[in-house]
């Protein structure tokens, strides 16, 4: 029987070195992956554009759709809102998002030639790990920041790859070993202290991380992106049946979650 290996790895480019995996899972957890999931979540198409151009041609293919995005640590000319799940959250669900974020989105660009891309967060660890288990290579990969491996990306590596070792799977070097046994059980809320939950806060998103750090493992859903759409599929080994849509109607009517 042939070994089932997972590798973490990170950054946008870091994507073309594992094309010919089973699967890639791109992860950016603040914020443009947590969007994207709640986006699936909520029912509402989701687009991934690859460029800022490219995102304005969408829309204009698109009429009603909400152009959203963040770079360079602020929302592009030309576009509606900033990267931001509890923003999309007061927006018609009948809107279709398309997002343009580096570097989220350059990772989950530059991933869509592997033959399997899920798309992963907080939200949905579990639903995503389950729809990877009957693969045998896995990629586990985080945007990051600023040249920098974020830790909460490291931490939905780690839980994901985590469970799939339960599995059966191995890691594929000694730096995936290491990140399994550094982050597979710590307390998400230690995402709190890092790099990009300051640069967020600093930017005034601290609706987007108590959403984000309040909404763990939430969502029944695997998402795969498809020729530029993030779409959900229904996940093995869900604990929830449903998302925790009662939450999210709090924050859409510009409350706290508890």
């Amino acid at each position: 029987m042939a070994v089932k290996t997972l590798t973490i790895d990170s950054f946008p480019g870091g994507a073309f070195r594992h094309l010919n995996a089973d699967a890639i899972v791109c992860i950016d957890v603040m914020l443009s992956t947590t969007t994207l999931v709640t986006a699936v979540t909520q029912g509402r198409r989701a687009y991934v554009a690859a460029t800022e151009a490219a995102a304005h041609g969408r829309v204009a293919s698109s009429p009603g759709a909400c152009l959203m995005g963040t770079a360079d640590g602020g929302r592009p000319a030309g576009f509606a809102l900033a990267d931001s799940p509890t923003a999309l959250l007061r927006e018609p669900t009948a809107r279709p998002l398309v997002l343009w974020s580096p570097p989220g989105t350059d990772l989950i660009e530059n991933a869509s030639r592997c033959r399997n891309v899920l798309v992963a967060s907080f939200r949905n660890l579990t639903a995503t790990a389950g729809r990877l288990a009957g693969h045998h290579d896995v990629a586990l990969l985080g945007a990051g920041c600023r040249e920098e491996f974020s830790c909460e990306d490291q931490m939905a590596a780690a839980w994901v790859g985590l469970r799939l070792t339960r599995e059966g799977f191995e890691p594929g070097d000694r730096r995936t070993a290491a990140l399994l046994k550094r982050w597979g059980d710590i307390d998400p809320g230690l995402a709190a202290w890092g790099n990009s939950a300051e640069a967020l806060r600093r930017a005034g998103g601290d609706e987007d991380l108590d959403f984000v750090l309040s909404h763990v493992d939430d969502v029944a859903l695997a998402c795969e992106y498809r020729s530029g759409e993030v779409v959900g599929l229904a996940g093995r080994w869900a604990d929830r049946a449903e998302s925790n849509l009662a939450g999210e109607a709090v924050f859409a009517e510009g409350g706290r979650a508890r």
